[in-house]
């Protein structure tokens, strides 16, 4: 969905902006093989914009984050494995006797813990997650859009200043054809030589307004190039399409349906969305903090003492012992031969001890909150208080869409006012430039009325040039609200 949303953009932006020429004759030498459309254009900043990058790392971070917590399921194995040595007086751990001397002891083990039961934190951290995750690639995606946005202004300024360029080389051409049968009637006769020094001014400014022109539009290629983050020796030039001026019809749709439609698919509408459902896994993980939790819990291990040692059967002794005993009033002494039992001290080889001493150990462990400092009370109150603001969050970005809308409709309807009274105050300067022209070149008129008349309509074609892309950018961004295909 959202690569289908910035394919619409896309296709929105480069209709958009291939309108603006309006069917005009192309500026010399505007085309180049190495032309950037739009749509190249916006590819080049998408690719190089630092903003973009960054939520790009969100988005890598947050999937992180989302498969760490699907591990967290799963269960904990951690081994151990300790040497140690001991001198002086110990505790032999073999046999729990006390003893002085060197002890050097080995323990090992694994111990395995597996979660049971604990309030679904679990659960609810993985679609908590999953839903960050969402919202990470909306915001790119959203921002995507105003990158495109700042990109395809950046080239409607470049090919109105081109228009401007080719509007200003033409009144130059007629000055200059002005000046040259000027000349020839001033070599005549029929004119003055000062209507000639007149031209040669008009020519001056019309070479000025020429130069201006120029300069403007290598301001606007230089805001594109920055809007492009494009380094300033790369040679950019763009590419045009001639479409048709716009007809003045009534725009289709209101202001409100208009709105209705977009915060059905802006992205922006759509993170805000998804993050009012992060809010809500965060209140009930936070709940889940004063619920029981349960987990099943097992363990091996073994263990080496050098001073262990085993005891092997050495043969018997006898050890008379001198005993007596009473009989008839007398004591009797006698000699009695006790067997004993001899035994060698072997210390036990370390595998053996290994062997002989596993121990293994299962239990089911239940944790019971009871009192933990209102921790779970506190947690929970910070989680509603952050929906709340994600709340009032999305009311304002809405607002502020709602606003934009209601603008741009406005903005619109004075737009295409503007270039209709531009196009009849157009129409009515050419005839009567057409006719102090004639005047002047017949004689009859003066300069100044001339001069008055071409200087009132070249203003008026730089504004029509100016108000015809207004209008369209202005039609056109309310197309963007609604998600429509473009078609002309």
């Amino acid at each position: 969905m959202q690569n289908s949303i910035y394919i619409k953009i896309s296709t929105l932006l480069i209709c958009l902006y291939g309108s603006a020429a309006f069917g005009q004759t192309k500026v010399t030498g505007s085309e180049n093989p190495n032309s950037l459309s739009l749509t190249a254009c916006i590819d080049y900043a998408l690719k190089n914009n630092v903003t973009i990058k960054q939520r790009q790392l969100t988005v890598e971070t947050s999937a992180v984050q989302l498969e760490q917590s699907r591990y967290s399921q799963y269960p904990t194995v951690n081994g151990q494995f300790n040497l140690n040595g001991n001198a002086g007086r110990n505790v032999d751990p073999f046999t729990n006797s006390i003893v002085t001397q060197a002890i050097g002891t080995n323990n090992m083990g694994v111990a395995v813990s597996v979660p049971i039961y604990n309030g679904f934190q679990i659960k609810n951290t993985i679609a908590r997650n999953e839903l960050s995750l969402e919202a990470a690639q909306t915001d790119v995606l959203a921002q995507k859009n105003n990158i495109a946005l700042q990109i395809a202004t950046s080239y409607l300024n470049v090919l109105s200043t081109e228009d401007l360029i080719e509007v200003s080389q033409k009144q130059l051409e007629v000055t200059k054809l002005q000046l040259d049968r000027t000349q020839k009637l001033v070599r005549a006769g029929t004119l003055a030589e000062t209507n000639l020094f007149d031209l040669e001014a008009q020519l001056a400014n019309d070479e000025l307004n020429l130069i201006n022109a120029q300069n403007n539009y290598e301001s606007a290629i230089l805001t594109l190039k920055q809007a492009m983050n494009a380094p300033i020796e790369m040679d950019v030039k763009v590419k045009r399409i001639e479409i048709p001026s716009p007809e003045i019809t009534q725009y289709a749709s209101n202001a409100n349906n208009i709105y209705e439609t977009a915060v059905g698919f802006l992205p922006e509408i759509k993170a805000g969305q998804i993050r009012l459902k992060v809010a809500d896994r965060n209140i009930a993980i936070a709940q889940a903090l004063g619920k029981p939790t349960v987990s099943f819990n097992t363990s091996w291990g073994t263990a080496y003492s050098s001073v262990a040692k085993k005891l092997i059967p050495n043969g018997t002794t006898s050890t008379p012992t001198t005993v007596s005993a009473e009989f008839e009033g007398q004591t009797i002494p006698f000699v009695i031969n006790f067997p004993q039992q001899n035994f060698l001290r072997e210390g036990i080889p370390y595998f053996n001890q290994l062997g002989n001493n596993q121990n293994i150990n299962a239990g089911l462990s239940v944790r019971i909150p009871i009192f933990n400092g209102f921790n779970t009370r506190y947690q929970t109150q910070s989680a509603k208080i952050q929906k709340m603001q994600t709340e009032y969050q999305n009311t304002s970005t809405e607002l502020q869409i709602r606003q934009s809308i209601d603008q741009a409709y406005i903005t619109m309807l004075n737009a295409q006012k503007r270039y209709s009274a531009t196009q009849v105050q157009t129409d009515a300067l050419e005839r009567s430039f057409r006719a102090a022209e004639m005047r002047y070149s017949a004689g009859s008129g003066n300069f100044v009325d001339y001069n008055l008349a071409k200087t009132n309509l070249d203003r008026a074609k730089f504004n029509l040039i100016a108000a015809k892309y207004d209008y369209i950018f202005r039609i056109k961004i309310l197309d963007f609200y609604q998600n429509k295909p473009l078609e002309f």
